[in-house]
């Protein structure tokens, strides 16, 4: 009999539990939901990439030429292969499989210039965050191909990763992020 009870006792807590556990939304538009690992990214059109160069940027639908014409306080997506070199590569047309997905942020360092000695209080502002998802990418056909890595830059306490959404504008018909079923 009181074997029983504690068995019983038991259950309810872990019933208790289990229903307390965490899912993450499935909604485009929510900034918690990444994409799952399975789904694709296809690019529709052939990208450069110039000699010594590991990536291309796209911003608002278009290839960037340069990380300084980036405006990274808006959504950007970085396009990245494995390795540099020396000579000009060309990626075709295809279709990538997302093996992993990582949700992570970096601190931005802003050179901005010392103050040594100021009339009024405050610490200059608050720090940057780079808000980022990165998606490992993975094709047997250019398994040179890396990663696709989507972030902006925003304040910490106002911050948020980009949704699915926002990645797929940033993206433009450039590429098309076709989610997995999960």
């Amino acid at each position: 009999m009181k074997h029983s009870i504690y068995l019983y006792i038991i259950s309810l807590v872990v019933i208790g539990i289990s229903g307390c556990a965490y899912k993450a939304p499935k909604d485009p538009e929510s900034s918690f939901y990444a994409p799952p690992v399975g789904s694709t990214l296809t690019l529709h059109q052939p990208i450069v990439f110039p000699a010594n160069s590991g990536e291309i940027r796209v911003q608002n639908g278009k290839v960037v030429s340069s990380y300084w014409k980036l405006d990274a306080y808006y959504s950007n997506c970085n396009f990245e292969l494995r390795d540099l070199a020396d000579v000009e590569r060309t990626i075709k047309p295809d279709t990538f499989r997302i093996s992993n997905v990582i949700r992570d942020t970096e601190n931005v360092m802003l050179n901005i210039p010392t103050v040594v000695a100021s009339g009024g209080g405050g610490d200059g502002g608050p720090p940057i965050i780079i808000y980022m998802t990165i998606m490992k990418l993975q094709s047997s056909q250019q398994p040179e191909v890396l990663q696709m890595s989507c972030q902006h830059w925003n304040e910490p306490n106002d911050g948020e990763h980009l949704n699915i959404n926002q990645i797929r504008k940033t993206l433009g018909d450039i590429f098309t992020l076709t989610l997995a079923k999960d």
